[in-house]
Parts: C-alpha cells; sequence; structure tokens
C-alpha cells in the first residue's frame, strides 16, 4: 500500500498541473485499530512518527466546485449549490462500506462536536462511492449504523449519475472480484463561496491518535473560513473516538439473534446467539480481509483450549454482504478447518447492532447477547485468552 507521503505528492504534483484538478488510487479493504496506552517518551516519539507517516497532510485547492444535484438519505432532490454560504465538507462514502468510511463517519462526527455552535455554518455532505447500491434506503441505512441521520447530507442517484458527479471530482469507484468496492475516500473542504480549498484521503488507521490528528487537520483548516475567522484555539476538543461510546458493559441493551451459520464440515444450519446458555467469542470478519486472514491461527489455537480452560467458545460472524456467494464462505470454512461456526451476517444487522465499524473485530458476549467486551483489530493468543477471562465475570449474573 502506498504511503500518505507519496500519494500526497502525487496530488500536489496533478493540483499544479491541472490548476486544483487531483487524482490518486488507492486499496482499502480493512483496518486494525491500535489499542492506545499511555506511551513511554520513547514510545511518544515512535508513535508521532507513526501518526505523521498515516495522516494525509492534504493539498490546497483554488477551482470552483463543480455543483451537482442528486437525492438525500430522505429521497429529496440536493444540491451543493444550496450550501452556498456554508463551508461544506464533502466526502466520497460507500453505502456497504465497513473498513476506511466508517473511520471518515468518525472524524466528521467529531468535527461537528468541536464546531459547537458554529457547526451551523458548516455543512457534511456525503456523496455515494458504491455503484451498485444507490437508493436512498441504502445510504439511509448506512447513516443511521454510524449515528450520522440526522448530521449530514448522504446523497446518491443513479450509477450513471454517480459516476459522473465522481467524474467531475477525479474520484474513481470500482466494483472488485467478490462484490467489494474500491474507490478513493476522499475529503473537501469547500469554502462559502463555492471553491474548493483542501482536499485530503481519509487514512485507514482507526487509532485514536490518527483520528484526532484528522479532526485536528480539518478544523485547522475550516476555522478560517468561518464568520470572524476564529481562531483554532476557539473550539473546545469533545472528543468521541469510539464507535460505541456509552453502549459497551453489561449494562447496555442486549443484542440475541440466529442466523444461518456454516459448521466446521460445510453443513450449513442455524445458528442461535444471546438467547442464553453460555457466553460467546464473536469474531466478524470477511475472507477476503488480510488481517482476518492473520488472525486464524490465533482463533484456532483459542477454540482448541477453550472448553479445557473453561473459556467461552467462538463463533465466527461473516460480513456475509461483502462476499461473492455463500458457497464461497463454506469453501473458505473447510479449506481454512475453521474448528468453529461461523453465522452468515446476510443483512448487516448483526454488525450494526454489535456497533462493528472495521474488522477483524472480537466481541465476548454474555449469555442474553449483552457485550462484555470488544476489541478491534489483530490481537494475540495470550492477550485474547487474557482479555475474555478478565471479562467474563460480569456474565455471572446473565448479562
Amino acid at each position: 500500500m502506498a504511503s500518505w507521503k507519496a500519494w500526497g505528492a502525487l496530488v500536489g504534483l496533478l493540483s499544479v498541473l491541472a490548476g486544483g484538478v487531483w487524482g490518486a488510487d488507492r486499496l482499502v479493504t480493512g483496518w486494525h485499530p491500535a489499542t492506545v496506552v499511555a506511551p513511554t517518551a520513547t514510545q511518544a516519539v515512535a508513535q508521532a512518527t507513526s501518526v505523521q507517516a498515516e495522516v494525509d497532510p492534504g493539498v490546497t485547492l483554488r477551482r470552483v466546485a463543480p455543483n451537482f444535484t442528486l437525492v438525500n438519505q430522505d429521497g429529496h432532490p440536493t444540491s451543493l449549490r444550496q450550501y452556498r454560504g456554508q463551508v461544506v465538507i464533502l466526502s466520497f462514502i460507500d453505502s456497504r462500506c465497513t473498513t476506511v468510511c466508517p473511520l471518515t463517519a468518525v472524524v466528521l462526527r467529531n468535527v461537528r462536536q468541536d464546531l459547537g455552535a458554529y457547526r451551523r455554518d458548516v455543512q457534511l455532505v456525503a456523496v455515494n462511492a458504491n455503484p451498485v447500491a444507490t437508493s436512498p434506503a441504502d445510504v439511509r441505512q448506512w447513516s443511521i449504523q454510524h449515528h450520522m441521520r440526522h448530521q449530514w447530507q448522504f446523497l446518491t442517484g443513479s450509477a450513471a449519475a454517480l459516476k459522473a458527479v465522481w467524474a467531475q471530482y477525479y474520484v474513481s469507484s470500482q466494483v472488485l472480484k467478490g462484490g467489494v468496492v474500491q474507490h478513493i475516500p476522499a475529503v473537501l473542504v469547500i469554502g462559502r463561496h463555492g471553491h474548493e480549498r483542501w482536499l485530503y484521503l481519509n487514512a485507514s488507521d482507526g487509532s485514536a491518535p490518527v483520528l484526532s490528528a484528522q479532526v485536528h487537520n480539518l478544523m485547522a483548516h475550516i476555522a478560517p473560513l468561518l464568520p470572524g475567522h476564529p481562531s483554532l484555539r476557539a473550539f473546545p476538543h469533545a472528543r468521541e473516538l469510539t464507535y460505541l461510546a456509552g453502549t459497551l458493559g453489561p449494562i447496555g441493551p442486549g443484542h440475541p439473534f440466529t442466523a444461518p451459520a456454516i459448521r466446521p464440515n460445510g453443513r450449513l444450519t442455524a445458528l442461535t446467539v444471546g438467547h442464553g446458555g453460555q457466553p460467546v467469542l464473536l469474531d466478524f470478519f470477511a475472507t477476503w480481509c488480510p488481517d482476518c486472514q492473520e488472525e486464524v491461527p490465533v482463533l484456532t489455537q483459542y477454540q482448541h483450549t477453550a472448553t479445557q480452560q473453561h473459556l467461552p467458545p467462538v463463533v465466527g460472524v461473516d460480513l456475509r454482504l461483502s462476499e461473492s456467494s455463500t458457497a464461497h464462505v463454506q469453501h473458505y470454512v473447510v479449506k481454512t478447518h475453521l474448528p468453529y461456526p461461523v453465522a452468515l451476517d446476510t443483512t448487516g444487522v448483526i454488525a450494526a447492532a454489535y456497533g462493528v465499524s472495521g474488522i477483524p473485530t472480537e466481541v465476548l458476549v454474555s449469555p442474553t447477547g449483552h457485550i462484555l467486551w470488544y476489541h478491534q483489530g489483530l490481537i494475540s493468543t495470550p492477550a485474547l485468552r487474557a482479555a475474555v477471562r478478565q471479562h467474563l465475570q460480569p456474565s455471572a449474573s446473565g448479562g
């Protein structure tokens, strides 16, 4: 995967050559947030270097933003021009995305929080980057899942209409094998008079330092465009850098489900979670996700010792919407020798209920479906066992 510095150089070069026109390409398939701990001095320097490498510095733009009219999540015609007089943050979001797009939503949510009273002067606009899932219901459902329903205008239209907008903004999008959509995660700041002012590509790293740096960069480019040109220091930092803020733990509502599932021998049956019985460890994944493939040995080793060590068994949850077919997932389960069943999330409802915004994600679930522990990203077998043991105690009361 190319570095942000390389992409920044390419964007900058093209903007010089084309008078503000830009272009870049980046394949995004998955992300794995790092656990944030208090760093030592040496670690702090390394962390700062890592954040600098992940965060795109962006490029300054000057052209008038091309106008377009699409429909929003409620089916109402909406044009870019109608937001003249406000600063517009324009992003390109795949309506089925579970990788980098949820991270963009987290960044935008934090920007709205930090804006405070200036929120009325800034409009968030997203354009659908999925050429297949193009209905208002598709963008409305994604907005609901990622807590953006009433925070932005998520615009969509026919595949032809969307492609026309992508062409105007030099954003590519294509469907790869298995139905995975590859697109450029572009975010633009457009001034109150309709001129493009700044563009960057959202990072696929979900760690808090990277997310925070992107929020800060956006705020730094928005503040000078607001009425009165307030200083960046005038804004409080109201951070909400987690996906399930306030809902983790046994005091939250239960999320039981029943779904079709593939057993280790490939047989298709039904599977129920959260309707009594024992705690389980859910692993949200997809067959095409490189990090998920890397984590298979960890989960396999954990599963082989779970019974002996009195630990909850693993239940895989495949993001079936992103797969080519159920038969493909069955083949993967058998070929990979997964020693645990795999539930098929055929509609995305299960992932949404558990707040899954990236894969792999592990969720320890009580007998009644309550979340006891939540982890996004890669984890070692010893760390997995330790975390599960530590968080099992609340399940003794049934969730």
